[in-house]
């Protein structure tokens, strides 16, 4: 049976089934993969692009590059919920920004949906817009995520407890509403944390049972070595939907984008394949 967010998948191997039924939940199929990547191409790329796409910046651009690869590697888009594997409907990138900058700043949800005619101008302007929006509804963030997890969380535990309950079964049938699941980054492709910004290199991020998420991608500094630029990428992805051979080949995808950044000009939905003398 189809969900909302998502088509149940037909064509599963039974080892796959098997596998899901030995690990029903996601924090225990969880498998981790670590790379530096050159970023020399992509730096050069983004310098340009800087002056011709206003508000620009090389998040915009690590958004980009993942839409693309899940596009072209459609089983990352996956997720297992119910012991069931299902196909999300749409690209969506999830990520936590900071109301403001200070240690006891309130963090709001955000998530992105990513259409396959988007481009790199379009991804940086509706990434800007959406989180203008919610730093404005920061003291309330009503209709979305963040108002009702405030909310919950607000409650004594005797409540909040069997409530919290009831949501994850609704969870794992697809039932809850929209106002819970939108905005929401648990419910998305994938997370992104950008903690290169603070000037630290990738960690390995856990995953949650909740939602619908089967990956977490960390970015880290964008360093200089010997006159060019490099980037530790760390990626935390549910085994369950898909083997590791076709992991590696999304990671060795997201590779030869950040070398090939003139891809990035094209839609996010036109399929990306790595030439043969590259691979």
């Amino acid at each position: 049976m189809n969900r909302r967010d998502g088509y149940k998948v037909k064509d599963i191997h039974g080892m796959q089934n098997i596998l899901i039924d030995f690990k029903p939940n996601r924090c225990d199929s969880a498998v981790y993969m670590n790379r530096k990547i050159d970023m020399t191409n992509f730096v050069k790329f983004m310098k340009k692009q800087k002056k011709e796409i206003d508000g620009l910046t090389y998040y915009h651009g690590l958004v980009d590059v993942m839409a693309k690869t899940i596009y072209s590697r459609p089983y990352m888009n996956r997720f297992v919920a119910g012991r069931t594997l299902y196909m999300h409907k749409d690209v969506s990138l999830a990520q936590t920004i900071k109301v403001e900058f200070e240690d006891n700043s309130v963090e709001m949800l955000m998530v992105l949906k990513v259409d396959p005619e988007d481009t790199l101008e379009d991804i940086s302007r509706k990434t800007k817009e959406k989180v203008d929006i919610i730093r404005k509804k920061k003291s309330e963030g009503k209709g979305n995520a963040n108002g009702a997890a405030d909310t919950i969380g607000k409650l004594p535990k005797f409540l909040r407890v069997p409530i919290v309950g009831t949501l994850k079964f609704f969870d794992s049938h697809g039932w809850l509403p929209k106002s819970i699941t939108d905005d929401n980054l648990y419910y998305s492709s994938a997370i992104l944390s950008n903690i290169g910004t603070f000037k630290v290199g990738a960690i390995y991020h856990n995953l949650t049972n909740f939602g619908t998420s089967s990956s977490l991608i960390t970015f880290g500094e964008i360093v200089e070595e010997d006159g060019r630029w490099y980037m530790e990428m760390g990626a935390t992805i549910d085994e369950r939907i898909a083997d590791g051979f076709y992991f590696c080949k999304a990671l060795k995808l997201i590779e030869y984008i950040f070398d090939t950044p003139e891809l990035m000009l094209e839609p996010a939905g036109k399929k990306v394949s790595i030439p043969e003398d590259r691979k």
